[in-house]
């Protein structure tokens, strides 16, 4: 087995469908336990930590895959694509210890279904956590097309470190049914979580788009927005290659933020900024901003020196935002660091309090790799989009799910969007941070987004966090001015569920 088809990053999309549903299991296609001592005998291994062992689920056995540092474990099996066929879900329990992220942002964990039909080839794999977790299930569902002719299942590390523990491999085959046929299981994990306090949120906005007029502004106003994440993202055709036209640019946008400043204080609304794209960084599907040998670290610290040189003591500004969703892909420059974004952090935030002390640091939040910054105001951003098979239908995959319901094999409610929060909820407990959900939002298509947004916007007041809808006037499947994608909309339940959150703001002084 090659490592190409071993592990990839693709997403295997089936065709479109056109109504929501709900999909449960039907008939068992395979099945693994790992039940006997020979268990592996039957799979291809890669890596030299491989082995049986109890402690699975219920005690029972399972399979560890270890890799000490950056490298690959893992398992694959050839399946006949005449027996599993048509609508499928792939599942296994997975457990977690130590589990990094390698040098790229889409190795670690893996459990996925390489298929072919042709001259196609698909990989499609659920997301995985990183980090240290108990037993939880994995699940994807996929549409196998009519004329698959291989599949491979595979399961274990790639190029990362850490410990991946995976039990009950199983593949169903699917049936669809009415939504009312699903219904919401209790979910004991939703109930240890601490509860919150419903006190603390200030903040209520909008990401920013390409309409920063005055009678956006007005619409804000109208709105009661008092809140707007601010891209500093260069347009299409404007070269920022090199750091002279990089620092170029901000000086340009520094000029344009100057000219809005007084729109926001005329309608009651601070400024994040949020620098959308870093020097000499690399974008894709996983993530906008990608840290690479080419990212330059002093023209990143330019860019905040003359950010914060000129807004320093702006009560207009919220914060500075240093990175939007950063991700270390190739940090040969910082080798010697576990972390090396923490390194970067506390290197830019040092440049920044030379010049400006007091305007708060917005730090992007890593889940169970975030740490604390040694500065007396930082405040931590996550973005919140789970589960992304609902929140990104027909961007990121062509399924159309329905919410609350079951989502790949986990049925999401506000009970367990209480869970996926659960790294945010124990972080800001325990070292008392201040968090800022810097985007949220579903795609204005996917069925039950009003009570999604509600659920997610009732979580963070419960917790006290500020936050910023994604986006205003920027996408059309993302606006609250637009339904069915594109079709504007002047009133639609999305958009009311937003207009009544933002009710809570209180002017700002």
């Amino acid at each position: 087995m090659t490592q190409k088809i071993f592990f990839s990053v693709l997403l295997g999309l089936g065709t479109l469908f056109s109504v929501h549903a709900a999909y449960v299991n039907e008939t068992l296609l395979f099945e693994e336990t790992f039940s006997t001592p020979d268990s592996l005998s039957k799979w291809k291994t890669n890596g030299k930590v491989t082995r049986l062992e109890k402690g699975g689920p219920d005690n029972g056995p399972c399979v560890k895959l270890e890799v000490p540092k950056n490298g690959n474990a893992g398992i694959s099996m050839e399946l006949d694509p005449k027996k599993i066929t048509g609508m499928i879900a792939f599942e296994a329990m997975v457990k977690g210890e130590n589990l990094r992220q390698g040098v790229k942002p889409f190795f670690g964990p893996k459990f996925m279904l390489f298929h072919t039909n042709g001259k196609k080839s698909s990989w499609p794999e659920p997301i995985l956590q990183r980090g240290t977790y108990d037993w939880k299930p994995a699940c994807k569902l996929i549409l196998l097309p009519p004329d698959t002719n291989r599949l491979v299942l595979s399961t274990g590390i790639q190029e990362a470190s850490g410990a991946f523990h995976v039990a009950n491999i199983r593949i169903y085959r699917v049936r669809e049914v009415p939504d009312s046929e699903v219904k919401a299981p209790a979910n004991p994990e939703a109930a240890r979580i601490p509860r919150g306090t419903f006190k603390g949120t200030n903040y209520r906005g909008f990401m920013s788009g390409s309409d920063l007029s005055p009678a956006a502004f007005a619409v804000l106003k109208q709105w009661n927005a008092n809140l707007l994440r601010y891209q500093l993202n260069p347009k299409r055709g404007r070269d920022v290659s090199t750091p002279e036209k990089y620092l170029a640019w901000i000086d340009d946008e520094i000029k344009k933020i100057d000219a809005i400043l007084p729109l926001c204080e005329k309608n009651g609304i601070k400024v994040a900024l949020d620098l959308h794209r870093g020097p000499g960084t690399a974008i894709s599907k996983v993530a906008s901003n990608i840290l690479v040998k080419e990212t330059n670290l002093e023209t990143l610290d330019e860019a905040w020196r003359r950010l914060a040189k000129h807004f320093k003591g702006d009560k207009r500004i919220y914060g500075y935002d240093l990175l939007n969703e950063p991700v270390i892909e190739d940090y040969g420059f910082r080798r010697t660091e576990k972390n090396p974004w923490k390194q970067i952090v506390e290197r830019v935030v040092k440049v920044i309090r030379e010049v400006d002390p007091d305007t708060p640091v917005i730090v992007a939040f890593e889940g169970s790799n975030s740490f604390i910054v040694n500065d007396k105001n930082i405040i931590y951003t996550p973005h919140f989009y789970s589960p992304h098979a609902y929140t990104h239908q027909g961007v990121l995959g062509k399924l159309k799910w329905s919410y609350p319901g079951e989502i790949d094999g986990i049925y999401w409610n506000k009970d367990q969007l209480r869970v996926a929060m659960k790294d945010i909820i124990e972080f800001q407990r325990k070292h008392n941070a201040r968090i800022f959900i810097g985007e949220f939002s579903a795609v204005n298509t996917a069925k039950g987004a009003e009570q999604y947004l509600k659920d997610c916007i009732e979580l963070f007041e419960e917790y006290g966090w500020d936050w910023a809808y994604h986006a205003f006037r920027e996408w059309s499947p993302w606006s609250i001015e637009h339904e069915n994608w594109s079709k504007p909309s002047k009133d639609n339940p999305r958009k009311r569920v937003l207009l009544e959150a933002l009710k809570k703001n209180r002017p700002q002084k």
